[in-house]
C-alpha cells in the first residue's frame, strides 16, 4: 500500500490563494496579499486577507516543522483581526491546545482530485490587537497624511517614523488605526503588484 501523500507549502499556497479568492470573490473591495511582513518584518503572515477586516492565513504543513508558531502567534495577535492556522493532519493534535481560541484551524490534505480544505475550528475576533503594532503597516508618508488629515502634524514633520507612528497612536483610536491600514494596505495593490480578487 503506497504512503499516503503529505502536500508541501509549496503546493498548499497557491491552492488556498485560488480558494480564499473564490470564497471572497462576492465581497466587494477584498485583496489577498502574499507574504504580508509585520512588526516590522519579524514575521511573515503567509496570506492574508484584506477587506473589512484583517484576516492572516499561517501554513503548517505536514513537512513543517511548529518550531516558528509561539512566535507567529505573539506577533500576528498584535496586528489581526482574525487568524487561521492552515494545517496537515499530523500537526492538527498538536496545535489546537497551543492556538489562542480566537483562532480558526483549517485541515488540509491531499485526495486524488487535488487538495481539500476542511475547516475544523470557527475563527473569532482578535480581542487583543496592539495599535503601535499596527500603526507599524502604515509607511512613514501614509502614516503622516494621516496626521495631516487630522492636524496632527505639527512637530513631526522630517521626524523618524517611529515619532510619527507614536502620534499616531496618540490622535487616532485602534479602530480608527485598524481602518487606516486596511485601506492603505488596499490601495498599495497594483503599485507592488499584490493581488486584487477577480
Amino acid at each position: 500500500m503506497a504512503a499516503e501523500r503529505k502536500p508541501s507549502d509549496a503546493e498548499i499556497r497557491p491552492a488556498l490563494h485560488a480558494l480564499l479568492l473564490a470564497e471572497f470573490a462576492a465581497v466587494p473591495d477584498t485583496v489577498v496579499i502574499e507574504e504580508l511582513g509585520v512588526c516590522r518584518g519579524q514575521v511573515r503572515i503567509d496570506v492574508a486577507v484584506v477587506n473589512g477586516v484583517l484576516h492572516g492565513y499561517e501554513i503548517k504543513s505536514d513537512r513543517d516543522s511548529l518550531r516558528r508558531l509561539d512566535t507567529q502567534i505573539d506577533y500576528y495577535g498584535r496586528v489581526l483581526d482574525r487568524a487561521t492556522l492552515v494545517a496537515g493532519e499530523r500537526h492538527l493534535k498538536h496545535v489546537r491546545d497551543a492556538l489562542p481560541p480566537w483562532w480558526g484551524v483549517i485541515c488540509v490534505d491531499a485526495t486524488a482530485g487535488g487538495l481539500t480544505f476542511k475547516r475544523v475550528r470557527q475563527g473569532r475576533k482578535n480581542p487583543n490587537r496592539d495599535p503601535r503594532s499596527l500603526v507599524e503597516l502604515l509607511w512613514l508618508e501614509e502614516a503622516q497624511q494621516l496626521l495631516e488629515q487630522r492636524d496632527a502634524a505639527r512637530g513631526v514633520r522630517g521626524k523618524p517614523r517611529r515619532v510619527v507612528w507614536d502620534r499616531v497612536c496618540e490622535n487616532l483610536s485602534l479602530d480608527e488605526i485598524a481602518v487606516a491600514v486596511r485601506e492603505r494596505l488596499k490601495a498599495r495593490v497594483g503599485s507592488v503588484g499584490l493581488q486584487r480578487r477577480p
